[in-house]
């Protein structure tokens, strides 16, 4: 019968079996690879084994389930155990070689490459051995190309196998790594089964060589049996990683232990060296240590270095950048630097890192940073001379150990500083408690220092709280402030301003206030308040206070009563307005008299002599008693002004009031009584005798004026005793008092304070010069003493002038008419630069008997003395251009002690002329003259 070319089939649901257990298998022998990784020595060894079994026996599990899966009609197959065996060893064996190839710490491609090869080689010759071990009436032979691919889709299947299990993967990822490697493993033996070529060397039976149903009972038991392998082999891994993690709980609860242990030593540096140790040897590690950094100098102080002895110690200062700018950069942002493989890390690029890397035997590094305030401090590291994969949770546990030393650290040189500062604690808490009682009782000094001046000050202080309504509440007034308005604190304070003050004062203030609130400034004003019908100036100044988020809460203000002070003011214009006036009255008097003193000398001197008929002397008389009154006008001028040259000398009031009481009468008229109180054996009163008379007499006149209809005056003469100076009042001292009083109208408050204005009047116009009272006062006040009024309207008025009590007894000056004139002639020298005067004066001294020589000048007059001319008189003037008449006096006194001086001047001021020279005031006609040249 001729050969036969047959083809085989397979038995679906062992197909799919088979697909499974590769599958399974491919699982088992990742899961495995794991273990392998996470193991050491002779457990890594017996992880690896257990792996190549797995997967080498799980792929030979497979394909001989797939041959039990395939059938030949026509005939029995049967399988030669020595060879059946042989495949499996050569699928554990080479599966082992290829694993026992790879650097599970860090698997490079080139090692992975190689150990794919080897496993590719054991699957490819398990499969072909396999096909080897059937026993069945044909002959095999193989396509090529198939044949080809198979060999290469075991070797993708078996290198993506040894990249899958070098990689760390969690379970799904797993799964889908071994259906995609059972699928492969699958695929490369069904390729290789499609290579196979049957050829038949009989006939052979079509219905015999069906896969029969013991076949499939026994690919299902090898299946169960490789499943119950594979199961046991996961179990165990899984037991024991579930026993390496508790071990390795147990050390790391041993490393923290020991680690807490020993940092809590005194020696800080031996108590690091031991920790370097313990990390080292738990991590198996060639290096472990501490470096600090210097940021000033910009590098790593490396002090404390362990290492097995594989590598030399690392210590020394190094720069920062010597692994490298990037290492650098991270650990200064406090990042875990993890490099598997310096040389090929992207962290680690640099020339330098890898230079340092090699003068350090360096490969892997694992380096955690200390960072405080911000800025790297301190680092920890982990040194491989070989490529190591450093696991995760070997990082985190190392960031933990490493934070716990850093902890530590911080914790011992707090303790250290803690023993230092402990050192001098007594005697920093003595000074600190001293510090604060001094601070204390400074606040509480200020507080009360506050208090008193708020509870004491005379000026009124408030506090005004701002509403949310942006209205103004009273919160604050000190006991001035309640004195000043009236209101008490407890009766006010919660309440708002317009429901306390009236509505025209509230708008008033609310206004300062919203202005101060608006501002933000301290605002200063003036305002006026008419409190118990009394007008009242206050000075207020308003502070804002604003809170913590800016916004104005409070105002604070104070105020100041300053209604004296603009009563002070109002009195201090009127006095430079009076002191102008009196400026400019001295002034034009001095002009006045000297025109009136000719005009007076030369009317004097025709009434004496008689010139003319009857009508001709009384028109003289005429003329020279309207002189008399403009000198009168004069002197009262002069008098209001205080400037009027006054002669005071002991006087007797009493007796000058018994004296010119007939005079007041035939003034006043007779619809005046007068009533006179002036008792003798007064003391005297230092005043002049002629302005005390005019005063008395334009006190009367006025008192008559406001008596229209009649009334009575009563004149008083009193000693008083004055202990202390009243409003308006004289000073204390001893006073002789001089009253005039009327029942007439009176004056009201205002026409009172105005009543010694200068050419201030109530009588009309040409009624009255208004210099009465102006006169009165300036007298009184040249004296020292001063005058007073006390008046209501419709009840009369009381002036009183207070005159200075003398020591001395009164004087008793002769009247001008009983002056004789002397008659014992001699020279006189006048001087005057009033050419009128000069000429009036010369004809009365020679009326007098007087030889007169006349100079225009001082100093002409000085040059006639220097010229030999000793004069038996020296009538002068005293303000004249250049030298002045008192100079001249004095130098004339000085030069001769026969000749006598008298200064005669009608200006206001007196200045210069010495207390011990005669005076005489213009104008003046003769008999005044030779009254003044008796006294001489």
């Amino acid at each position: 019968m001729p050969a036969m070319i047959m083809n085989g089939t397979h038995d679906s649901y062992l197909v799919i079996l088979s697909l499974a257990v590769a599958a399974f298998a491919s699982f088992t022998a990742l899961s495995l690879a794991g273990r392998i990784r996470a193991s050491r020595d002779r457990w890594r060894r017996l992880w690896l084994a257990a792996a190549a079994v797995a997967l080498g026996g799980g792929i030979w599990s497979m394909h001989f389930v797939a041959m039990l899966a395939f059938s030949m009609p026509g005939m029995a197959m049967s399988y030669d155990p020595a060879l059946t065996v042989g495949s499996l060893a050569l699928a554990i064996g080479f599966t082992a070689a290829g694993l026992a190839t790879i650097d599970w710490q860090h698997a490079s491609p080139r090692r992975i490459g190689i150990a794919g090869l080897l496993i590719a080689t054991g699957v490819v010759a398990m499969h072909y051995v396999g096909m080897a071990a059937m026993r069945m009436p044909a002959t095999l032979r193989y396509d090529p190309s198939w044949v080809a691919l198979s060999v290469a889709i075991a070797v993708v299947a078996a290198t993506a196998a040894v990249s899958l299990a070098a990689r760390e993967q969690d379970t799904r990822g797993r799964v889908l790594a071994a259906l995609v490697m059972g699928a492969a493993i699958a695929g490369m033996h069904y390729a290789g089964m499609y290579a196979a070529t049957f050829t038949a060397a009989a006939r052979v039976d079509a219905a015999a060589g069906v896969a029969s149903f013991s076949q499939a009972y026994l690919a299902v038991a090898i299946s169960i049996v490789t499943v119950l392998i594979l199961l046991l082999s996961l179990g165990a891994a899984r037991l024991e990683r579930a026993f390496q993690s508790a071990r390795r709980r147990e050390a790391r609860i041993a490393l923290r232990l020991d680690v807490a242990d020993i940092l809590r030593g005194d020696d800080a540096e031996m108590a690091l060296s031991k920790v370097a140790e313990l990390l080292g040897r738990h991590f198996g590690a060639a290096r472990a240590g501490f470096g600090d950094l210097d940021p000033d100098a910009d590098v790593f102080d490396y002090r404390l270095c362990w290492t097995n002895g594989s590598v030399p110690p690392l210590t020394g200062r190094f720069p920062t950048g010597a692994f490298g700018r990037k290492i650098a950069q991270a650990l200064g942002n406090g990042e875990t630097v993890v490099i598997d493989d310096i040389f090929t890390a992207a962290l680690s690029d640099e020339p330098g890192a890898h230079d340092t890397a090699r003068l350090g035997d360096t490969r892997a590094i694992l380096v955690v940073p200390f960072v405080r305030d911000g800025r790297l401090r301190t680092i920890v590291y982990l040194n491989n001379r070989q490529p190591r994969r450093w696991r995760a949770d070997e990082v985190a546990f190392m960031e933990e150990i490493a934070d716990r030393i850093r902890l530590v650290i911080e914790r011992v040189r707090a303790e250290a500083q803690l023993r230092e500062l402990n050192a001098t604690l007594e005697a920093r808490v003595e000074a600190r408690t001293r510090e604060l009682q001094l601070a204390e009782q400074a606040r509480r000094d200020a507080d009360e220092l506050y208090r008193a001046y708020f509870e004491n000050t005379p000026d009124p202080l408030f506090v005004i709280g701002v509403a949310a309504d942006g209205g103004f509440v009273v919160e604050q007034v000190n006991p001035a402030h309640e004195r000043g308005v009236g209101y008490r604190l407890e009766e006010i304070r919660g309440k708002r301003v317009d429901d306390i003050l009236p509505p025209a004062a509230a708008d008033r203030v609310i206004t300062s206030y919203r202005h101060v609130v608006e501002t933000r400034a301290i605002y200063h004003y003036r305002e006026v308040f008419a409190l118990g019908g009394v007008p009242q100036h206050w000075d207020t100044t308003l502070v804002p206070l604003p809170g913590p988020d800016g916004v104005i809460v409070k105002v604070i203000g104070s105020s100041r009563d300053v209604t004296a002070q603009v009563s002070a003011e109002e009195a201090l214009r009127q006095s430079q307005k009076m002191e102008a006036m009196g400026q400019l009255t001295g002034g034009v008097a001095h002009d006045f008299n000297n025109l009136l003193t000719p005009i007076m000398g030369v009317l004097d001197r025709l009434h004496r002599k008689e010139v003319g008929d009857e009508r001709d002397r009384r028109l003289l008389g005429g003329a020279l008693q309207s002189a008399e009154r403009a000198r009168i006008l004069v002197q009262r001028l002069l008098s209001f002004a205080r400037r009027q040259p006054l002669q005071p000398i002991p006087v007797d009031v009493a007796a000058l009031v018994t004296d010119i009481v007939d005079l007041v009468a035939s003034a006043i008229g007779p619809t005046v009584r007068i009533e006179v109180d002036a008792p003798a054996g007064l003391p005297a009163a230092l005043a002049d005798a002629n302005q005390l008379e005019m005063a008395l007499l334009n006190l009367s006149v006025n008192a008559r004026d406001a008596m229209p209809d009649g009334g009575t005056l009563r004149i008083a003469v009193d000693q008083v005793m004055v202990d202390r100076q009243r409003n308006g009042g004289p000073p204390p001292g001893r006073y002789v008092c001089l009253k005039v009083t009327d029942t007439g109208m009176g004056m009201d408050e205002e026409t009172r304070a105005r009543a010694i204005e200068p050419f201030f009047s109530t009588k009309g116009v040409g009624r009255g010069t208004g210099l009465g009272l102006s006169m009165a006062h300036g007298l009184a006040a040249q004296l020292g003493g001063a005058l007073t009024i006390d008046s209501r309207p419709n009840r009369g008025t009381t002036i009183a002038l207070w005159l200075p009590q003398s020591a001395q007894a009164a004087i008793v000056a002769p009247r001008r008419e009983d002056v004789a004139a002397p008659r014992r002639g001699g020279s006189a020298l006048l001087v005057d630069d009033e050419e009128a005067v000069r000429d009036s004066a010369a004809q009365m001294l020679a009326d007098l008997g007087f030889g007169v020589t006349s100079a225009a000048s001082a100093e002409e007059a000085w040059a006639l003395i220097e010229g030999g001319f000793a004069p038996d008189l020296l009538v002068t003037d005293h303000v004249m251009p250049g030298m002045t008449g008192g100079e001249l006096a004095t130098a004339v006194c000085r030069r001769s002690t026969t000749t006598k001086v008298l200064v005669i001047s009608g200006y206001a001021e007196e200045g210069g002329i010495p207390a011990s020279l005669a005076r005489l005031t213009k104008p003046f006609v003769q008999a005044d003259l030779a009254a003044a040249l008796r006294q001489l």
